[in-house]
């Protein structure tokens, strides 16, 4: 006992000193970069395969299928783009795909300042209707009935029609998100210019939403693009035929050809990997955007 009357706690051990050893400074960002090439990885390498085996020989890929080609040729391509048809199929799918795309994406933008500026009834409705929509897939049977009544079926006008929608969810979704960022102020500064409202989407709003407008008109492009089921539907006629259903007809014809097969499929991809990488600065700038 001590002679102040009150009791002594015995002292704390001391604490050893961290040991010294490897450790990182920022395991988060090392994480994500890990990840970001695992992903990047995991997509790169069936690509990889496929360009490679369209520049073997078919009795080369019969022997080592795994092995790169000891000679590479380009036959295969032009193989794939004679007997493919793909010239005709190749320019349909442009048509169909930028077409609908651009229809979409104006369509987003005009529903979705409305419904950020909640200048219509029922605005949080709409845009949950919208939210809903990018998980339900597309109802092709409704869309078949609709298409033989209003005269769309086996048409390059009633196709792009009946692909607007696809993109139009999440362009809606996007766009509105961005209005919602735009401050108000700017709204009432051009009311008192005197701007009208198409003018004002159009001078003003599209060119500050250009990167979001980038996403949605790439993201509804891929849904024409890549749609299969929607040409074997909708169309009978094979001079509208898009790229997809023409490699879908050309592998039942060439089902044991593939490297002639391999080469159709990086023909078709060239397009949409030219438009990404040409658009790659405006992604670049939209990430940045969102992660603001």
């Amino acid at each position: 006992m001590s002679t102040t009357g009150y009791a002594t706690r015995p002292a704390k051990p001391r604490s050893a000193p961290p040991r010294p050893g490897f450790r990182l400074r920022h395991p988060r960002r090392t994480f994500r970069i890990t990840t970001g090439i695992l992903i990047a990885l995991l997509f790169a390498i069936p690509i990889a395969y496929v360009v490679m085996i369209s520049f073997e020989s078919q009795g080369q890929f019969v022997r080592s299928p795994l092995a790169p080609p000891t000679s590479p040729t380009f036959s295969n391509f032009s193989a794939a783009w004679t007997q493919g048809d793909l010239g005709p199929q190749v320019l349909n799918t442009i048509l169909y795909a930028v077409v609908a795309a651009a229809i979409s994406v104006a369509l987003s933008l005009l529903i979705a300042f409305p419904v950020a500026r909640r200048l219509i009834r029922g605005s949080t409705f709409i845009y949950r209707m919208f939210v809903i929509g990018v998980c339900i897939p597309l109802p092709v049977i409704p869309l078949f009935i609709e298409a033989q009544r209003l005269d769309l079926y086996n048409s390059r006008i009633g196709y792009i029609l009946l692909h607007v929608e696809p993109g139009l969810p999440l362009g809606v979704i996007l766009l509105t998100a961005f209005v919602l960022s735009v401050p108000e102020d700017l709204d009432e500064a051009a009311y008192l210019e005197g701007c009208s409202y198409l003018r004002y989407l159009v001078r003003i709003v599209a060119p500050l939403a250009w990167p979001s407008i980038v996403i949605a008109f790439l993201y509804s492009l891929l849904q024409v693009w890549n749609d299969i089921i929607g040409p074997v539907v909708f169309l009978s006629d094979p001079g509208l035929f898009p790229v997809t259903r023409g490699v879908y007809n050309f592998y039942g014809a060439n089902v044991s050809s593939y490297t002639i097969l391999a080469a159709a499929v990086v023909i078709v991809s060239l397009p949409v990997v030219a438009l990404f990488i040409v658009s790659q600065r405006q992604l670049l700038r939209a990430s940045v955007i969102a992660s603001r």
